[in-house]
């Protein structure tokens, strides 16, 4: 320790203490094994809710695949004809935004094929039969190349999880797409293989580090990505570029497969247009897997389509305030006002809820996820190596000096201040709803430099998103309008996030449903691109 650099051991400090006032806060005994993480996520689970009286349809013009796929299923497109089209836009949008690592074609021509030749046999169509979907680069397929975001990719010798159960759902693969190095940046820049475009201004940022996965479901080349999320990757960017995301709770979609940044951070899961579309990637992807030591079953049968329709009416939603209201633009809080107008007009009940002590477990889910991702990546960062961008370098060499006793004092806290949370912030709602990103969408320009002022930028990124993340919990990220960043005169997405209890992601679908179904930002598109 006496090596370290004193700013390395003022931040070090600081965590011991703040590890040592949360666990003075829920009790702990130093020496006695605290409430393990898995086991207060059974306990706190959300119970399931039958479906209530349906809601109207859907207004005309919904282009999101759900009513797509009807058309596939009419024989009035074929999947063959819908992967060539995706495939062509996908080229296109790279071209724009950079989204793309790799277009996979011919992968998807012959899965569409497939799917074709069943409808013609009247076999029964899979849940996402001809859906076109992409990947975020962290994902592996047999035979296929995977580069975790950086420019050396390699070739993969099985398939994730995540990809065999949408392969035996009928889905479309139809790229693989751009993410930040190593997944360790939420702004979507990347030294190495170029930064990702905002579909909306080409010289915003898509936030990250799930960058391209948003961005080619907002310019509407596939109409669903799956990302990763281990402080925000999937919710960030789809707030930015106006898509819709989910983060599930933790070990409910098998992360085997995937590349890891932090095995105790990491979720994976769907962006799309709508939170319908979501509902039908989660229901194909979610349940148990034994090739994931982190898989978790989620107590009781799980479908997150059966009461969709249902009524949000007297669906208690708490609006959370102090953290989450520390800093916010003017606009963003306009649409989030806007937002709770809109989930009272459908019957919701708002309620103020309590604060928490987000700062301190944002503290530690840093510390966290630095130390796990030196670990994994460490020879990366060794004299000589010199196959990192500058940014990705640094931040895996400020784990190198994280004492190991630190680290599992904080996952041993995860569990007592989950069971915690659940019984004070949620005690009196159903779900939550927050910000996703405090200010408007910055430019790419702004992380040009490792600087303090970047430095703040990608703190304010994940300071709303991470703390969920060592929680473990679900959140729902939603498109809820527009604003205008002092210096552009472009109109940029905003979104807002539903947080709920474990495995309520049913129940947070259907709220975002519900608003999507009242208002249509999520059925906006971005301008033609150049």
């Amino acid at each position: 320790m006496d090596t370290l650099r004193d700013d390395h051991r003022d931040v070090i400090n600081a965590w011991r203490d703040t590890a040592a006032r949360l666990t003075r806060e829920v009790d702990g005994v130093s020496g006695l094994t605290a409430l393990p993480h898995a086991q207060a996520l059974h306990a706190t689970a959300q119970t399931c809710t039958p479906a209530q009286t349906r809601l109207s349809a859907p207004p005309s013009g919904w282009q999101d695949w759900w009513e797509k796929r009807h058309a596939l299923a009419a024989r009035q497109v074929s999947a063959q004809e819908i992967a060539h089209e995706a495939s062509e836009r996908l080229a296109e949008v790279h071209g724009a935004t950079n989204a793309c690592m790799e277009i996979l074609e011919p992968l998807a021509i012959a899965q569409a094929r497939a799917v074709d030749e069943g409808i013609a046999r009247g076999d029964a169509m899979p849940l996402l039969a001809g859906m076109p979907l992409a990947h975020k680069d962290l994902l592996h397929r047999t035979g296929y190349d995977v580069g975790y975001g950086r420019r050396d990719a390699i070739a993969s010798t099985s398939t994730a999880t995540v990809l065999r159960r949408f392969d035996q759902a009928g889905a479309l693969h139809l790229a693989r797409l751009h993410m930040t190095e190593l997944a360790f940046d939420p702004s979507g820049a990347n030294e190495s293989v170029g930064s990702c475009r905002n579909p909306w201004a080409l010289d915003r940022i898509t936030g990250g580090s799930s960058s391209g996965s948003a961005a080619v479901v907002a310019a509407g080349a596939v109409d669903g990505a799956l990302g990763s999320d281990t402080g925000g990757s999937i919710r960030i960017p789809a707030a930015l570029c106006g898509v819709t995301g989910i983060k599930p709770t933790y070990g409910l979609v098998s992360r085997a497969g995937a590349m890891s940044l932090s095995a105790s951070h990491d979720h994976l899961g769907p962006l799309a247009r709508s939170a319908r579309d979501c509902a039908l990637m989660l229901q194909a992807i979610a349940g148990h897997d034994l090739a994931d030591a982190g898989s978790l079953a989620a107590p009781g049968a799980r479908d997150y389509l059966e009461s969709l329709d249902a009524t949000i009416a007297g669906l208690r939603i708490g609006v959370p305030r102090g953290y989450f209201t520390r800093d916010l633009d003017p606009q963003v809080q306009s649409v989030l006002d806007q937002s709770v107008a809109s989930f009272q007009t459908l019957g919701a009940e708002i309620h103020e809820v309590p604060d928490f002590p987000y700062d301190a477990i944002n503290e530690l889910a840093i510390l966290m996820i630095r130390a796990e991702a030196t670990t994994l990546y460490d020879e990366l960062i060794r004299p000589g190596s010199g196959s990192l961008g500058k940014f990705t370098a640094s931040r895996l060499g400020e784990g190198v000096s994280i004492p190991a006793t630190l680290h599992l004092q904080a996952a041993s806290l995860r569990g007592p201040m989950l069971l915690k949370f659940v019984r004070t912030v949620m005690a009196e709602v159903d779900v939550l709803m927050a910000p996703v990103f405090p200010t408007m969408t910055p430019r790419i320009d702004a992380f040009d430099a490792i600087d303090a002022r970047s430095s703040a930028l990608r703190g304010a990124l994940t300071r709303l998103t991470r703390p969920l993340n060592y929680l473990g919990l679900p959140a729902l990220s939603l498109p809820g309008g527009m604003g205008k960043p002092d210096d552009s005169e472009v109109e940029l997405p905003v979104g807002f996030q539903l947080i709920g209890r474990p495995y309520s992601e049913s129940l947070l679908l259907r709220a975002g449903h519900a608003f999507q179904k009242a208002t249509s930002w999520h059925l906006h598109r971005p301008p033609p691109l150049r």
